[in-house]
């Protein structure tokens, strides 16, 4: 399934993503980091990722969600991520960026945090 990324909310201090499909190295996931990019470069505070459409997570899809992070954290910002499938969490285990990147059960538990 190809990737897909779709707005689901945002304001001037959170946006919403909801990913589904694969998060693999390819020309869809640049598009789709391209995308998340430029909402987050408006100013917003908190970038929350909702991953529970995500079947597959590779080490190109983990790069895009560390550099994600790595650019919230330099704009004095946040990125959580919501609900990642067991597959998806199962890679974040492995490589041990659960240690880093903030998950969260629900969405409302992200837009609490």
């Amino acid at each position: 399934m190809i990737l897909e990324a779709e707005l689901d909310r945002a304001d001037t201090k959170t946006a919403v993503f909801r990913l589904t499909g694969r998060m693999t190295l390819g020309l869809r996931l640049r598009e789709v980091e391209s995308r998340i990019t430029d909402v987050a470069d408006k100013g917003v505070h908190k970038l929350i990722l909702e991953l529970s459409g995500v079947e597959f997570l590779d080490s190109a899809g983990l790069g895009l969600l560390m550099i994600l992070y790595g650019k919230m954290k330099t704009h004095s910002g946040e990125l959580r991520l919501v609900a990642p499938t067991e597959r998806v969490l199962d890679v974040l285990k492995i490589t041990c960026t659960d240690a880093i990147l903030p998950i969260d059960p629900t969405l409302d538990a992200a837009l609490a945090a």
